[in-house]
């Protein structure tokens, strides 16, 4: 067991995103005097910003913006390279992202690349760029990566069918944008992989290598507000309330993640999603129970209150039950189906992947525990 409270806990903490929460806030953008520089390069997917208004909005506003709208989920390494190409041509000198976490962290890819050589798999690593970054608005139109306020972009490397992350202090957004109005046009099933999504990357910074007391305090909002307004967000898509504390809860788990990194339960999940496209963030709650059932012996105090504020008994002699009960009850009421098997995966490479991932030691340096590579079989299987 890892000591839950450690008194003498020495870290580090830098956040340099400006954050502009505001409702309507996507209608202010001339009184809100957000101008990073002369000509802007829209960074956006293809149908969600412009069935919420944001990219109408955008170009009425910067009237001399470019717009790069091919970004799809899961983004490559060919639609980074073709982007920055663009905007080093349309010679832009900031980038204005909007959508979900895909078109954010190409807009935070595109910003690296339009001020230095080379394609984008050069830069898979950490703190590579040589020149900096160009400035980042961040306008996130789902409640989910938090990818406005963290240092990272997630992109799909189709050479060795990977995804790799390009890490970076420099590409944290300069602004983040949050509007929750545009959340509100999302479809039911973008808002449940979403709010998983932070909802597992806020439990992953709790039992992260590189937590702190500041990540831990926001995970644990994060993971309570959540809980509270994802149902009723699910059951009542127009209930801007609960829009407001989705996007929010979202915003905390991304502060969460740019300090502690993610675990394991990313790791698992990205193979699911590149193997079988289920989306990334049902794809990590699949592995929530096999992995906090693991968690939870390292953390008991820690992750009590996911058992309590879930309404289950906590067993200080079965721990690990507890938490798999406290999350079938919540999986139930926003009636997720917790079986990879329901969600289009087979269980005939389980062997395969779980050589793969015991061979890359890099998804296990944020992770408690040792892990044999039967181990990770097992909890695919769990998963199933």
């Amino acid at each position: 067991m890892v000591s839950d409270n450690k008194i003498f806990q020495d870290f580090q903490y830098l956040m340099p995103t400006k954050i502009i929460f505001k409702t309507g806030g996507i209608s202010e953008l001339t009184s809100l005097s957000i101008q990073l520089g002369t000509k802007p390069f829209i960074v956006t997917g293809r149908q969600s910003s412009k069935k919420n208004g944001a990219l109408e909005k955008l170009k009425n506003t910067f009237t001399d913006a470019i717009v790069f709208d091919e970004v799809e989920e899961n983004p490559t390494i060919e639609t980074c390279d073709n982007a920055g190409e663009i905007c080093r041509k349309n010679q832009c000198d900031w980038i204005i992202g909007v959508g979900g976490g895909s078109p954010l962290d190409v807009s935070k890819v595109v910003a690296g690349l339009a001020t230095n050589t080379g394609k984008c798999e050069q830069y898979f690593g950490k703190d590579l760029f040589r020149n900096a970054p160009l400035p980042v608005l961040a306008i996130p139109t789902t409640a989910g990566t938090g990818s406005e306020v963290t240092p990272y972009a997630v992109i799909t490397n189709t050479k060795n069918n990977t995804k790799q992350t390009i890490a970076d202090y420099r590409i944290f957004p300069t602004i983040a944008l949050l509007d929750p109005i545009l959340t509100r046009t999302l479809p039911h099933h973008i808002t449940l992989s979403t709010g998983l999504d932070a909802l597992s990357q806020s439990m992953e910074g709790m039992v992260s290598k590189k937590a702190t007391p500041i990540t831990d305090y926001l995970a644990k909002e994060s993971c309570k507000l959540i809980f509270q307004w994802l149902p009723k967000v699910l059951n009542d898509p127009e209930d801007i309330e609960g829009r407001y504390w989705l996007l929010y809860a979202s915003l905390l788990s991304g502060i969460v993640i740019a300090q502690t990194g993610t675990t394991l339960v990313h790791a698992l999940g990205y193979f699911y999603t590149l193997n079988y496209k289920v989306p990334h963030g049902i794809a990590n709650a699949l592995f929530l129970i096999p992995m906090f059932k693991r968690n939870i012996s390292f953390f008991p105090e820690k992750l009590k209150f996911i058992v309590d504020f879930l309404h289950e008994e906590y067993s200080n002699q079965q721990p690990e039950l507890s938490i798999e009960k406290a999350l079938n009850r919540f999986f139930n009421e926003i009636k997720f189906s917790k079986s990879a098997s329901t969600w289009g995966v087979f269980d005939n490479q389980f062997d395969v992947f779980a050589k793969q991932l015991y061979a890359d030691s890099y998804r296990f340096r944020n992770q408690y525990g040792e892990f044999s590579v039967d181990d990770i079989f097992q909890i695919f299987k769990e998963s199933f």
